[in-house]
This record gives structure tokens, sequence and C-alpha cells, in this order.
């Protein structure tokens, strides 16, 4: 279909009255869709566009007209169209709508299709969308973000082979929430993906997922159009087209009046008159208001009874089914045998209750529900536990019958119990958790007895742990206090208690129960993980009063142990990190961290978390081996998105990322690595723990870069101040605000917030100026106002510096104590500070070095030896991305008498021919693992390439093919540039 055709569809023809204004919106944004050009050519991808609109309206407005209307404009255009409806009795079952929409195409799609569309994400995303057993080999349990980041894939990858499509969701009031908060997210990220999505509602609908619907319909993109009722005119075209041209004018001003306009009681009414052979004069208009009551409420459903006893137990059947009712199971529920049905389901559809099709499903939403609603109570329970069995006999999940299953009347049955625990297990493993929730709610009001009721509590607190921590701690705690002592459920109870009160920042709580709990355990191995868990989150606590004591048996402890299991290998790990934070020679530190990842620890260790491994990697960083680091970070951010864990393990694991690259001088790639943490974060809400992490990274980037005003304007944006989060395990963020105000040199407040950060610090027994270098920012606070406090403070540091030994650690703190000492001792020190550093891979901080040492010099008129240290941080500052400090070497040079040339050859031209050939294939789209099979070298190398172009290009991966536009420079025998695409 071309764009011509498109322009050239007339909304006119479509039989609504009155809709012609929405009707023209929606041709327009399909006509915008459509991409179409002025010649009526192909559409560019450019041009194309998509957008988000939103009917509303009361029941029978004609929101369901309007969104045929729509399918059939989009197919007249070529659209592609995924279409899906909310029901009233399916708005708990999670994903219902999301695979109405997805299935069609899916199941249409052969084995090697559906894969190549989902590429990596099937196994994450499959048991959502219906397409998998629910129950793998080894069942992964992903968080809602990571599914919803594969449905975005997949529409992606739909959007590239079928174009322009429109998403259509009619009674999305009634949508359930997990496919509303992937609707909602998918429409604030997708403004420019030529996607209409079009949705109705009835706003005064009731429901528990409005929040979404609202949060959806107030989008920027978002355009809303109220459905008014017909005019009286309207309603006159209707009754004449059906009843005949002579119908009175008084008799189509009564049947506006009853029906208030509302066009499908108009069509009921009208219907109603034509059976029973009502001619449309004025004498009769007074029977019209009877026959308007027959249509909904008690009218109706008397007109239902008529029909017969058999047809009112169909009907109440199919009410209960919802979209699960067929002939056969609709019968059996009704208690008649399938031919016995079809006299009852054919009258339904004659007094139009049923509608037309040979479906069984109801003329209109609201039949259905009033016809649910005059069900009575215990009846109604009693035919959804009849369901239930019916669709579980029929071979469907749980999780199909839970809608069923909830609503029953708790009789104390341990089939029902058993069933919604294992409906509660499949949404869990198709990422939905509130829907495992419900379940597991619904369970308990049953109730379970014994121990199946401390495991009912036990997987509620599971369920609840990501969306409402502290909903989790409660279920947690009662699942606690009725487990036995000797009772195996009882330990992973107390460690999942113990990871809900530290994300709920109660961490003094979280230590004190694990330790209980360790010191009552009669098991030596039981008591070993239940320790672990205690050193762990005593870590993140940063009022322990107890440090010193904690440290002490953790040492004692890890020096008997031989990393045989995973518990002992996360103490070792444990141990390595509590040697970093005291400041514990670097290489007794960096022997525990070899140990505990023999073989590495996993990341997504459902049992475990993945703390231990985040610590345990950052342990090579601090110790000055980030390239080991960065590889185990590397690995683990794969396994995290391989299981979806796209939340919080991500977002952390992004700007920790950021972090390491910023300590390697990589400066570049660590802004880009933080801003993906932040962005992740960002959607985890305001009060994620790693938005602060990834703030106070990104702050301390920007510094480092010189751009201080943008650092400033991020602290103040993001209100990065008090409350701090008691949960800190990484530099305390006072010492980041304080970093900012020294670079802004507001000295005094500065020195307030690292004064105030190392005295809780201090009572840890945090002794490692490379791991929080609060001492050496101290002194440089206090330089101008009080020199021995400074001199005492950066004297301190050095000194634990030489405890820890680490080049990189030792080459900052004795930068900063020749700063503050000054003279030729300062001068001696900065010196020493070089040749450490020179040993390290932080570049950042060499360059720093290098450019003090060289203007001290260029002071103490050692003029030539200047000019070469100046000279040599111009070109390391040049190459970390650290632009102020180049701007300030390059002035240094210049009062040294120098001749600043260009630090280093910038451009295409800078890169070396192995760098030139990764760049290109990077530009033609091969993945990192392509590249080393092509090249012929090891997955590490490519890396390592890829790094030095993006410090000599000042780019990443994205802006690479970009710059080659603008810059490419042909070498020998490079011939043209790279064809991109």
């Amino acid at each position: 279909m071309t764009a011509a055709a498109a322009a050239a569809y007339d909304p006119a023809a479509e039989p609504l009255l009155e809709r012609v204004r929405e009707l023209a919106v929606v041709h327009g944004l399909i006509h915008d869709l459509r991409g179409a050009g002025a010649d009526g050519a192909a559409f560019g991808p450019g041009a194309a566009h998509g957008g988000l609109l939103l009917f509303e309206g009361t029941a029978g407005i004609g929101k369901t007209s309007l969104v045929d209307a729509t399918r059939r404009m989009a197919a007249a255009c070529g659209c592609p169209v995924l279409y899906a409806k909310g029901g009233e009795r399916e708005q708990g079952r999670a994903f219902h709508v999301v695979r109405q929409l997805f299935r069609p195409l899916l199941v249409a799609a052969d084995d090697r299709e559906r894969h190549e569309l989902l590429g990596a994400w099937w196994d994450m995303v499959s048991p959502a969308l219906g397409l998998a057993p629910v129950v793998p080999a080894v069942p992964a349990v992903p968080e809602p973000q990571g599914v919803r980041d594969a449905l975005d894939w997949l529409m992606a990858g739909l959007g590239q082979r079928h174009g322009p499509m429109a998403v259509l969701v009619d009674d999305a009031h009634w949508a359930d929430r997990e496919s509303l908060a992937w609707l909602e997210s998918y429409a604030r990220t997708s403004d420019a993906a030529p996607v209409l999505i079009v949705v109705t509602r009835r706003p005064e609908e009731p429901t528990p997922n409005a929040d979404l619907l609202d949060d959806l319909a107030s989008l920027p993109a978002a355009r809303r159009l109220d459905l008014s009722p017909l005019s009286p005119d309207a309603v006159a075209a209707l009754v004449r087209d059906r009843l005949g041209a002579g119908a009175d004018d008084e008799f189509c001003r009564a049947c506006h009046a009853v029906t208030d306009g509302i066009p499908y009681v108009v069509g009921q009414l009208v219907g109603e008159v034509a059976d029973l052979d009502l001619r449309p004069t004025a004498a009769n208009a007074r029977k019209l208001a009877g026959l308007a009551a027959a249509i909904v409420g008690r009218g109706m459903i008397a007109r239902l009874e008529r029909a017969g006893i058999e047809a009112v137990r169909l009907a109440r059947a199919v009410a209960v089914l919802g979209t699960d009712a067929t002939l056969g199971r609709a019968a059996a529920l009704a208690g008649l045998d399938t031919d016995a049905a079809v006299a009852p389901a054919d009258k339904l559809r004659a007094v139009r209750v049923f509608g037309e099709t040979d479906h069984l499903d109801f003329a209109h939403p609201t039949i259905a529900t009033e016809v649910y609603r005059r069900i009575p109570a215990q009846a109604r329970g009693a035919l959804h536990a009849r369901a239930a069995r019916l669709l579980i006999a029929d071979g469907h999940e749980e999780a199909q019958a839970s809608t069923h299953l909830r609503a029953t009347y708790p009789s104390g049955d341990p089939w029902l119990v058993a069933r919604l625990r294992a409906a509660a297990g499949q949404d869990l493993r198709a990422g939905a958790p509130d829907a495992a929730y419900r379940n597991l709610l619904r369970a308990l009001n049953e109730p379970p007895f014994g121990e199946e009721r401390t495991a009912v509590l036990y997987e509620l607190g599971l369920a609840a742990f990501l969306h409402d921590p502290r909903a989790a701690i409660e279920h947690l705690y009662s699942a606690l206090a009725v487990a036995h002592p000797d009772q195996e459920l009882r330990q992973p109870i107390v460690i999942r208690l113990a990871k809900a009160l530290a994300h709920d920042d109660r961490m003094p709580e979280a230590v004190q129960l694990v330790d209980a709990e360790a010191r009552a355990t009669k098991l030596s191995r039981s008591r070993l993980r239940l320790q672990a868990e205690h050193f762990l989150w005593a870590l993140f606590w940063v009022d322990d009063n107890d440090g010193h004591m904690r440290a002490r048996r953790l040492r004692s402890l890890a020096g008997r142990l031989a990393g045989a299991d995973t518990t002992e290998r996360c103490l070792l790990g444990l141990r390595s990190y509590y040697g970093v934070v005291r400041g514990d020679p670097a290489v007794q530190v960096r022997a525990y961290a070899e140990r505990a990842m023999v073989p590495p620890l996993s990341w997504v260790d459902e049992d475990w978390g993945f703390e231990i491994p985040i610590l345990t990697a950052l342990t090579f960083m601090y110790c000055d081996q980030p390239d080991r680091a960065e590889a185990l970070f590397l690995d683990g951010i794969a396994a995290l998105e391989a299981r979806g864990w796209r939340g919080t393990h991500l977002a952390f694991a992004h700007a920790l990322l950021g972090h390491i690259h910023y300590r390697q001088g990589r400066l570049t790639e660590a802004e880009t690595a933080v801003r993906l943490g932040l962005e992740y974060a960002e959607r985890l809400g305001p009060d994620a723990p790693a938005r602060w992490y990834a703030i106070g990274t990104l702050i301390q980037v920007l510094i480092a870069r010189g751009r201080l005003d943008e650092a400033e304007e991020l602290a103040e944006r993001h209100r990065f101040g008090e409350p701090f989060p008691q949960a800190v395990v990484f530099p305390v963020p006072q010492t980041v605000r304080g970093e900012l105000r020294l670079a802004r040199r507001q000295y005094a407040a500065a020195a307030a917030d690292f004064a105030e950060a190392g005295q809780r610090l201090d009572a840890r027994g945090v002794g490692n100026p490379g791991w929080c270098p609060w001492r050496p920012n101290l002194a440089l606070a206090l330089a101008a106002d009080d020199p021995s406090g400074a001199r005492r403070a950066a004297n301190r540091a050095v000194g634990q510096a030489y405890v820890f030994g680490a080049p990189a650690t030792l080459g900052t703190t004795l930068r900063v104590a020749g700063q503050i000492v000054g003279g030729a001792e300062g001068l001696a020190k900065l010196g020493e500070s070089v040749r450490w550093l020179s040993e390290s891979p932080s570049r950042y901080e060499f360059a720093l070095s290098l450019v003090e040492y060289g203007a001290a010099l260029r002071r103490a008129k050692h003029i030539a030896e200047a000019r070469i240290r100046l000279a040599e941080g111009l070109d390391v500052a040049t190459r970390c991305g650290a632009d102020a400090l180049a701007a300030r070497a390059r002035a240094e040079l210049v009062a040294a008498g120098g001749r600043p040339r260009r630090a280093y050859r910038t451009g295409v031209e800078a890169l070396t021919a192995r760098e030139r050939q990764t760049a290109e294939l990077v530009v033609r789209g091969l993945s990192n693992t392509a590249i080393a099979g092509e090249l012929a070298v090891r997955l590490g190398t490519v890396q390592k390439h890829l790094t030095a172009i993006y410090a000599k290009l000042g780019t990443d991966r994205d802006g690479l093919a970009a710059y080659f536009r603008e810059s490419w420079a042909p070498g020998p025998g490079a011939g043209e540039p790279p064809a991109y695409t």
C-alpha cells in the first residue's frame, strides 16, 4: 500500500454517525504513521511517526465501533494491527492483554522466526507470552522491568519486519496490570517509533488498575477524545434507517430521550421495536420507556428469564467463564449436555443477550456485568470453583484459572491452596510478582495449615519483595513466627527477611536478626550461611559501633575457610572487601578475593543475590586491578540481562562499572556507563538507592572532566542532599557533595561535609583513603584556614595508604600531602606521587599528579623538568578526557616557557591500523564476539582496542558511526569510508 493510497482513504465512508471528528483524527494519525511523502512514494522511516490516542466515554457510547473503524483504516493503509480487549473477569490474569496483542503474529510464525524476533529474550519473555512451558529445567524469575524491556524489543523487531503498526486495546479499564504497565512504559518512550496506540476506556469505571491508565492518559504525547452521546437528529436517522423513513418525529425524539443518545441502547431499542412489530408513531412513543428499561438492569434480566431456565443457567456460566467460555465448557458449568446447550444459546442470541457470532459471548459487556452481578454470591463462588477445575482438567495452567480460584469462598481446601501456589509460581516465572502476590494472599485466606501456612507466608514475602518491601517484611515476620526451630524453611525465611529489612533501610534490625539466628542454630553449615548474611548487612550499616569486633571475627573465621562451597567463597569475598574498607594490606586483600572467585561467584544466584559478587569484583579495582574488575562486571551484566534482572541490579552494575572506568581514567566511558545506570535507576523511582550511587559517581566524573556547572545542576535537579540513605557501602554521599564544593572552592562547607562523613567512617573502622578519600579532601579544604589541621589529615592519610600499599592510593595521598606541605618536602612528595602512579592503571590520578608536580617544579624554577612533566600531564589528561585539567596543564606549560603542541594526534588519524579495523567492524554492526572472530584475537583484546578508540575519538559505541562520517581520514589502502547502515 502506498502513501497515496493511505491519503486517499475516505474516513467519511465509515458508517458511524457523528464521529467525523474522531475518524478524521484517526485517519490523520494513520497517515502520519505511514510517513506519507508528497510524492506518494515509499515511506521513509525518518518521516513516519506514531501517536497515542484515547477514546473515553461511558458504556455503550461507541468506543468499540471506533476501534473497529480504526482496524479497517489501518488495514486499508497496509498497517498490521495488534488487537486486544480487556475483560472484566480477566483483569486479574497477568499478561492477558499482552498475549492477545502478540500471539496471533507469533503463532503464525515458525519457530525460527519466533526465535529471530525474540533472540536472547526468548527464555525470559516466552512465559509471559504463553509460548513455552513456564517450568524450565532451571526456573528463572525475571524482574517485571526485564519483561517490559523484552516486549519493547519484540515491538522493535515486529516494526522492522512489518513496518508501521497499530496497537489497539479496547476496554482498557479491564486490562490486567502487567499489560498496562508495559503499555504505559512503552508509550512513554516510543514517540518517534512508527506505532499508533489506540486505547478505549470508561473513565468512571472503578478498577484496580485505574492509576496506570491515568498515567497513560497524562503522557505528553496522549490525545484524549471524550465521546459525546448522539444528537436527536442522529438518533432519528438511526430509527428511520431501521424502521422506515416514515418514523414519526415525536417517536424519534422519545427514542433519544429514553436512551440519552447512547448508540448501543438506541440500537437495542430499535431492535426491540422491530421484534415487536411496533409502528414508529407518536401514539407508540409512550411505550418506549418500558422497552428501554428492558435493555439493561431489571428489564434485561426479565427478558433473559423469559428465555427459560436453561438459558439463564447458560448465560450465568458464560458470565463466569468470560473469555474461557466454549460451548462444551459453558454447558458443563451450567449442568447441561453440550448438545442440549445449543437451543438455549440460540434463544439468547434471538433476544440479543448473546452476540450474533458463533462464539459464546454477550452482545455487550454491560449485559455480561449485569448477569454476573445478579448471580447470588454463594452460587457465584461455587461456579468459579467448578470453572477452575474445568480449566485445569482441560490442560490449562493454574495461572489461567487463577481468576476463578481467587473468586471462590474460603473453605480450607488443600487442593485450592496447592493450585493457587502453583499459579503464583507460574506468575513469578512470567515476571508478574503482583499477580503471584494476589494468588498467595487468597491462598492464605483459605486458609492453609501447619507447615504449608509457613510456606505460603514465605512465598508471599518473596512475591511482595520487589514492589512492596514493607509488606514483604510483614509476611516474612509472620512466617518466622510460625516456623519451627528445626524447620528447613526457617533459614531461607531469615535470609529473605534480612534482605527485605536492608532494602527498607532498617540495617540494624537486619544485622541483629541474622546474628541472633546464627547464634541459635545448632547446624554448623547453617550457622556459616547465616554468618555470611550477618557480615554482609553489617557492611552496609553506616552507624555500626561494633565494626572493629565484627571485622576481627570475620578475619578469624575466613582464616579457617578453604573455599569449599559457595558459602565459604562468599565469606572469603566479604573478608576481602572488609579488608579494602579497613585498609588491610592490598596483597592480602587481593589474595582473599582470588580465592573467592575460583570459580567466580554468580551474579544471578537467587539464594545469594548479587551484592557479594559485586563487592568482590570491586576489591580488584581498589587493589589496582581495574581490568579484572571490569571483566567481572561485564560478565555479571551479561548474566543479569540474560536472567531479566533489569531493575535495581542493572542500575547498580552500570553505575559501578562507570566508577571503575573513572578509576581507570576513562572518563568518557565512565560518563556513558553512569548515565546508563542513572537511566535504569530513574525507572525505579526517586527513592531507589541505586539512584544515589549513579548521581554521586556522575558528579565525580563531571568534576574530573571540568564541567562544574553541569555537576552542580545535576545535584540540584536530583536533590542530592539530606537525608542520605543509611545503607551505604561505597563512599558516602556527603563526600561527593564535599568534592563538588571543594571544586567550587567552597572550602568551609566542603570541610564540614568531610568532617561529618569522617566521624562516622572512623567509628566504623574505615582506614583506607583509597576507598573513601575524605581525609585527603579534608586536608585540601582546611589548607587555607587551618594549615596544621590540614597537615595532620594529609599525613594520616599517607600513613594509611602505606599500610594498604596500592600504588594508586599511595600516589593520590602523596599528591595531596605534597600540595599541603609545600617547599622542598612537598616537591619530593609530589615526585614520589608521580612515581607510584606511573605504576598504577589510574590514569586520571596520574595526570593530576603530573600537572601538580610540573606546576610545583615551575614555581621552584626547575623549568626544564617542569616542561617535561607538564607536557606529559597534558597528554595523559587529554587522553582521559579531563578537559579542565588539560587546560590547566597547557596554561602551566606556557607559563614555563614551553610551546604546547597537540598532546597527541586526534581523530581517526590517531588510531592504529588494528584500532581502525576494529572501529570499522563496530560501525558495520558486528558484536564484540564477532569482531574477535574476524580479527582472530581474544575478546579482551577487542575491548582494549575499543577503550583506546573511545578515548582517542572522545565518543562511545553509539556515536562512532556519526564520528566517522564527519572525520573519516583514510589510512594507507583504506579506500572509501565504511558503508553505514
